[in-house]
């Protein structure tokens, strides 16, 4: 049965029959999303039927006839002088699926758009600098954005109407108030001016200009600390008094700065705010990781996707906050998350899949949010005992139709091992529902910041094994999206699509360190240094600064160093290049990094908060890195201090002069605020100097005991030939 022709359209016949094509070669598990169909076939098909992206494909049998965005497609909205109608989300996305379900689901609403319009779709995970120009128009156009985002634009790409989410009557209203009014011609002067007066003021933010300096010192630390402490939570820990989302930019930037200047209300704050977290309804207790925010102050309530970026970040938070205070429940939550990334987000070659849905089938084979994850009491009873109802939170009245969410209390003693079996049956139990859709591309960006986290959680818990995962996912990205002189940004549908962003190239180089440090294979680290190398050839502008993309959009070069949900792509490229710098011997990768921390420096004083991961970046290249494990000897030396011991990794060809080494103007290995137990090293010729040296080779591993809450090491390292300029490092202890 050949597929209908979109509802107010005139469609070529050799494109008909081209998506018709593509819509019969689909495999045969491939369901089409709409409720448009006869019999088992959907009554129609557009272009989005040749796309990849998860996302695109769920709008690939609307009756609208949708485009991906192109170059070809702006030069048909200019041949036929049509405004284009922008719709921009993503495939967890809750309101996204109520606009399609309620509006492009519709023939009377697509027959308008295909009539005034050339309606055009983009994922926002899959062109994250488009997605950056037109969110910004919603912000500054209305106040507020989110998604989806509804944009308006001129055939050339310039914004004059902007929204979010539309009820359909007022969708209806609206598009055809606008296109009677553009095809109309008499008000295409006003539309004009609007469209270049916002695409001025979006130029303004996306491009910015400026160049000047700023001094990045102390004082700017400090203030951005106190402001995070003036609009903390005190009472529900977080940064808001309404919705609450993780802010794990905060909490790093918190942690760094306790162990940089010992400020113990900065540590209160990101503990507190974990605390919360971790007990909180945002943390799938059942089947571990994290839902993207909660509706409500005391993180309660999740909105329910669960995206793969908040894993590796939060990840990552917990880690570091495990290692300063030994917290239980921070642990707990790391290794649950790393089991539900393994057990339900990882492909069959390794690689880490982007999310899960918040909506799923309720009951009545209704879409319904949270329906996968919320309890009645008398169905937990039925799993897991009548003991479980009042542990896990299911006693309280639900806050969502489905039924109450599971959470604990935080700041209460947990019997953990009292808990575990009733997780363990709820999440067995749940496994018979209909799952969350899941999307399953593969972003390279996305996977960086998993496989850091991994990476570093091996080092933390001296688990090998979650090495080896975030190895087999490397692996898995570098084989897929790098093609020798690129990255691309995703993988789907057996393909690897589109070209990377800056953000990609910046994850991932910073994920394959991390795994250079745990690991010590040297691959990781070139892999690193190459993406750090074409970063500054694709993105650099010759300025300092870089572009969030390669290709410019329609508004020009876009750049964004402002830290939200995730690290922007410059805050993380100042970190790869001050690590990278610290970590060899190339002039090139240090001036780099100072170039764009100088040419970041005005934003970052001006407004620290809107950049707390650009600010602990613009720390480690002015004062080195914090943390238990740190990179000496411009990388020859891995440091792993505690209260009892300290741990000298020596990477082979160098050595470290010992605690007495044996000649008087060399550097001996030194710690002060502890009393160590040096070994006395061993002695060997060395051709630049006339007598024996005593040196430390290998990993030697010094007992303390005494310790202050401030550790000083000092170091200096050598090879046979050549010795560095001596190194040292604090390190705060809890």
């Amino acid at each position: 049965m050949a597929a209908e022709h979109p509802p107010g359209t005139d469609r070529v016949a050799a494109v008909h029959a081209r998506l018709e094509a593509a819509y019969a070669a689909k495999a045969d598990d491939y369901r089409p999303r709409t409720h448009l169909m006869t019999g088992d076939k959907a009554r129609f098909v557009n272009r989005l039927i040749e796309e990849a992206s998860p996302y695109l494909l769920q709008h690939a049998h609307n009756p609208v006839d949708w485009h991906p965005w192109s170059a070809e497609t702006l030069a048909k909205a200019a041949a036929a002088d049509k405004p284009i109608f922008l719709s921009v989300g993503y495939a967890t996305c809750h309101w996204c699926h109520v606009m399609e379900e309620e509006s492009f689901d519709n023939e009377e609403v697509a027959a308008v758009l295909n009539r005034f319009f050339i309606p055009v779709k983009i994922d926002r995970e899959q062109m994250p600098a488009m997605d950056h120009i037109y969110i910004t128009a919603t912000q500054l156009q209305q106040g507020h954005a989110g998604w989806p985002n509804s944009v308006f634009l001129m055939p050339d790409g310039r914004p004059f109407h902007t929204g979010t989410y539309f009820p359909r009557p007022q969708f209806l209203h609206m598009i055809n108030a606008i296109g009677q009014a553009y095809a109309g011609g008499e008000r295409r002067g006003e539309i004009e001016e609007i469209a270049n007066q916002l695409s001025q003021a979006v130029q303004e933010i996306t491009q910015m200009a400026a160049r000047e300096s700023a001094a990045l010192d102390g004082e700017v630390m400090a203030k951005a600390a106190e402001s995070l402490l003036q609009i903390h939570n005190s009472l529900e820990g977080g940064f808001s008094q309404s919705q609450q989302f993780p802010q794990e930019g905060y909490i790093l930037f918190l942690l760094d700065h306790w162990r940089r200047t010992g400020d113990e209300a900065s540590l209160e704050v990101a503990q507190t705010t974990l605390d919360a977290i971790a007990a909180g309804g945002i943390h799938d207790h059942a089947g571990g990781g994290f839902h993207r925010y909660t509706v409500d102050p005391n993180w309660r309530t999740p909105h329910f996707e669960k995206m793969l970026y908040n894993q590796g970040l939060l990840a990552r938070a917990f880690i570091e906050a495990w290692e300063i205070t030994g917290t239980l429940a921070y642990r707990r939550a790391v290794e649950r998350t790393f089991s539900y990334i393994a057990r339900d987000m990882t492909d069959p070659d390794g690689a880490f899949y982007a999310a899960e849905d918040a909506d799923s089938l309720d009951e009545n084979g209704e879409r319904e949010e949270g329906a996968f994850y919320a309890w009645t009491p008398e169905d937990l009873i039925a799993v897991a005992g009548a003991d479980a109802v009042e542990a896990l939170g299911i006693g309280e009245a639900p806050t969502i139709e489905a039924g109450a969410v599971i959470h604990l209390r935080p700041w209460d003693d947990v019997n953990y091992a009292a808990l575990e079996p009733m997780l363990d049956a709820a999440r067995k139990a749940r496994e018979s529902r209909p799952r969350p859709i899941r999307d399953d591309k593969v972003i390279a960006g996305w996977n960086g910041l998993m496989i850091r986290a991994l990476a570093e959680g091996a080092a933390a818990f001296e688990e090998p094994a979650y090495a080896e995962q975030a190895a087999k996912a490397g692996h898995a990205l570098w084989e897929r999206l790098w093609d020798g002189e690129r990255l691309h940004r995703f993988w789907a549908a057996g393909q690897a699509r589109s070209e990377g962003a800056l953000e990609d190239y910046a994850w991932l180089a910073l994920g394959y360190l991390a795994l250079s440090d745990t690991t010590g294979d040297a691959v990781w680290l070139e892999r690193a240094r190459i993406l750090a190398a074409v970063i500054w050839q694709r993105f650099g502008d010759g300025e300092g600064r870089l572009k969030m993309s390669a290709v410019d959009g329609p508004l020009g070069p876009v750049y964004d160093s402002s830290d939200g949900a995730v690290p922007s792509g410059e805050s993380s490229a100042l970190e790869l290049l001050a690590r990278l710098a610290r970590r060899g011997q190339d002039p090139e990768v240090e001036a780099r990094a100072f170039a764009l921390r100088a040419a970041l420096s005005a934003p970052l004083a001006h407004q620290p908060l809107l950049r707390p991961d650009a600010l602990s970046a613009a720390r480690i290249l002015e004062y080195g890195e914090t943390g238990r494990r740190r990179m000496l000897g411009r990388g020859a030396v891995q440091v792993l201090a505690s209260a009892d011991a300290l741990v000298l990794q020596i990477a082979s060809g160098w050595h470290v002069n010992a605690h007495v080494p044996g000649q008087d103007w060399l550097i001996g290995a030194a710690v002060s605020g502890a009393n160590a137990d040096w070994p006395a090293g061993k002695s060997v010729a060395l051709g630049f100097a006339d007598g024996a040296i005593n040196v430390y080779d290998g990993r030697i591993e010094v007992p303390l005991s005494g310790a202050a809450e401030t550790l000083m090491v000092t170091i200096q390292v050598c090879s046979d030939t050549i010795c560095l300029e001596p190194d040292e490092a604090s390190f705060r202890l809890q």
